[in-house]
């Protein structure tokens, strides 16, 4: 397998990554994928941030350590801008306006009888969401991260009840089993679609276009 390379330069290169595949600790993960698919030293590859597995979209990753500190460090600081693009369980009104989650979040990987994780490990999350296409089955979510908690987004839409349609950790399995056979694909619908981030002076943005079976969806 091929990863689509967005750009890169001689420090990073950035992918749109499919769905189902692993970042790291497999031996098909992004990092031996680019080895292979571009000749590149496996030992020089660094995860400048990660997506899940599930999740497809937009990420970064640098050629050398150094670069990948700089550019890690302004994630660790929210110093990026994150926009995503998730297909919600559910009817929402379509609106231009941004609304918020806020629920404060464990920053371990919960599962849905708790997605917001023990209180006494509870932190602020602050995600931000507007819907932008929606029928009586789905709704088209832009969200834009403010936290970087983990499982964030996943969380705040399960805790609304309106789960990402696919995630089987937040989701209902029943539901999302039906929903698999009915539309033919078992993947979470979340993606990645743009990163604006600071490096050498300069600020980079690199866009994922939407999956087709997003917008299949919606527009149904």
């Amino acid at each position: 397998m091929n990863l689509p390379v967005l750009a890169q330069s001689p420090k990073w290169i950035a992918i749109d990554k499919p769905a189902g595949v692993s970042v790291h600790n497999e031996a098909n993960d992004v990092l031996h994928l680019l080895h292979r698919q571009l000749s590149l030293p496996l030992e020089n590859l660094h995860l400048v941030h990660r997506l899940d597995k599930e999740t497809s979209g937009v990420l970064l990753v640098a050629k050398d350590a150094t670069t990948a500190a700089k550019l890690a460090e302004q994630f660790q600081n929210h110093q990026t801008e994150k926009t995503y693009y998730a297909v919600l369980r559910g009817s929402l009104p379509v609106s231009p306006d941004w609304l918020e989650w806020n629920q404060p979040l464990s920053d371990k990987a919960e599962g849905r009888k708790n997605p917001q994780g023990m209180s006494k490990d509870r932190v602020p999350a602050q995600t931000r969401y507007r819907i932008t296409e929606a029928n009586k089955y789905f709704s088209l979510a832009e969200v834009r991260l403010l936290t970087g908690r983990q499982h964030q987004i996943r969380k705040h839409t399960a805790l609304a009840k309106h789960a990402i349609l696919g995630d089987s950790r937040y989701g209902d399995p029943k539901y999302n089993e039906r929903m698999a056979g009915i539309y033919q694909t078992s993947r979470m619908f979340l993606h990645a679609a743009k990163l604006v981030i600071s490096f050498e002076g300069a600020s980079l943005t690199f866009e994922a276009p939407l999956p087709e079976e997003f917008l299949k969806l919606v527009h149904q």
